[in-house]
Order: C-alpha cells, then structure tokens, then sequence
C-alpha cells in the first residue's frame, strides 16, 4: 500500500502557492450534476446507513466528478495545453487540480473530522447490530467462550475497514478524476464518465467482498473442516484483506494508466512528490 499512502500524503498537503490553485478555490460552490443527484435519490433508501459508514465512498463520488469536470474546463478553455508545458507537467497539473478541489470549502478536512468519525462509529454500530439480527450468528455454538473476543474482532475490522475504504475511496477518486480528462476532454463527457467509472468500481469491489468474504469463504474453510472457533476469528480477517486488496490493486492499475497517458516521466513523478 505504499503507493496508496504517498498519494494520500501529497493529497493533504494543499498546493496553495500555484495560481491555478487559487483560481480553482475561489470559483464558486460546486454544483452537483442533475444525473448524480437522481442516481442518489433513487437508490438513498438503500444506501442511506452504509453511505453513512462509508462516507468516503459517497464523497470520493463527488470529488471524482469534479476534478474531471476541472481539468475538462481547463481544456475547453484553452489553458490546458499551456499548463502542461510548466515544470510539473500533465500530471501535476492534475494533481493541482485535485489539491484545489478537495481542499475547496474544507471538503477533506469536514471527512476528517473527530464529530464526522463519532458519527460514522455510531451509525457502524447500528448497521452492525441490524446485521447481526438478520443474519446467523457470528459466534458459533462451540465458541461460547470466545463470545467477547470475536465480537471485538469484528468491531477491529470494521473500523479498519472504515478508515481503509477512507484512505482508498478518495484517493481513487483522485486518479479517475485526473485519468478520464485524458480520454473525454468535454466537460459533460469527462464528469459523466468519472462519476460511472467511479460508481462501477466501488460497487464491483463491495460486491467482490461480499461475494468471497461472505459466500465462497465459509465454504472454503468447511470443506478444509476448519473448527467453528478458528473460521469466526479468521473469516472477518478474510473480508478485510479482500476488500482492502481488490481496491489497492486497482488503484495500482489506474496509477499505471495515468502516467503512461499522461507520458510522465520520473522526474515528473519526483516533482510532483514534493
């Protein structure tokens, strides 16, 4: 995860000195398109609590949107071609853009925030708790004993879970954001395109989880007759390294992508570390 951390690095550090940087600040609120408004409303019944939980998702949304939509503005201006030519090259530029739109208006550090996390532990809580009651127990008959431990298991991974989807759904965001412009260079095309890939890409790896964390690996240890014991402590583990690992690998694909599109160099990639 090493790259996913040193995006996240460059990603709090605002680049607050550059001129495109404070442009892109000043503009006015951003404006979320009509087609993302209605995808949220249709489907708010069902993703209200987990889109509370996993917050970051719902704001890596936004973000992945509005930085396509930037870097698209930008060419349609005109300016693009000229940015590009400047010492951090394509992707820095991206990567101004990016600093610029999730430091707008404080967005990232309202995710951040101790009342943000207490909330989103709260609400982690009762999604828990509702599936603990349509579901089988996760303490099996003969770990009776155990009962405790498990149940802090679980509460340990889910939390790391929050704080890796937070990690991960943002700095996803980023390079979509970053990546679509290259290929859909109008502002409608390059935000309607990050907002599918984006939403294609989070619910495929949830949808991954659920289907070898919950399906295929309780299965797996029975047919290996794995005691009940051993499977309840090592099943939340499963889904943990699934979910965290599906999306670290494609956040990998995506870096790759987007610096042969962007024909980076490493000493652009060095620069823009900085």
């Amino acid at each position: 995860m090493i790259l996913t951390w040193n995006f996240w690095r460059w990603m709090k550090k605002p680049l607050t000195g550059h001129p495109l940087y404070q442009r892109i600040i000043a503009q006015p609120p951003y404006i979320m398109p009509w087609y993302m408004g209605c995808v949220l409303i249709l489907f708010s019944p069902f993703l209200l609590l987990p889109g509370i939980v996993f917050l970051s998702a719902v704001y890596g949304l936004r973000w992945a949107v509005q930085i396509a939509s930037g870097l698209a503005d930008e060419r349609e201006a005109g300016m693009y071609d000229l940015l590009v030519i400047t010492p951090p090259g394509a992707l820095g530029i991206g990567r101004l853009v990016m600093s610029a739109c999730l430091h707008r208006n404080e967005s990232l550090e309202q995710t951040e925030a101790i009342g943000t996390w207490m909330m989103r532990g709260f609400f982690t809580v009762v999604l828990m708790l509702i599936a603990a009651s349509v579901s089988p127990s996760i303490i099996p008959p003969d770990a009776a004993l155990f009962g405790g431990v498990i149940v802090g298991v679980y509460f340990l991974t889910m939390g790391l879970a929050m704080y890796i989807d937070h990690v991960q759904s943002i700095v996803l965001a980023a390079e979509i954001g970053i990546l679509i412009p290259t290929y859909a260079t109008r502002r409608l095309d390059a935000s309607a395109a990050a907002f599918i890939i984006y939403l294609v890409i989070q619910v495929v790896t949830f949808m991954l989880t659920l289907l070898i964390g919950f399906a295929i690996a309780p299965k797996v240890l029975e047919l290996f007759q794995v005691s009940g014991v051993v499977s309840a402590f090592v099943l939340p583990v499963i889904r943990l390294l699934v979910f965290a690992g599906s999306r670290e690998v494609i956040i990998h694909y995506v870096w790759r992508v987007l610096v042969r599109e962007t024909d980076t160099t490493s000493s652009e990639v060095e620069f823009i570390r900085r």
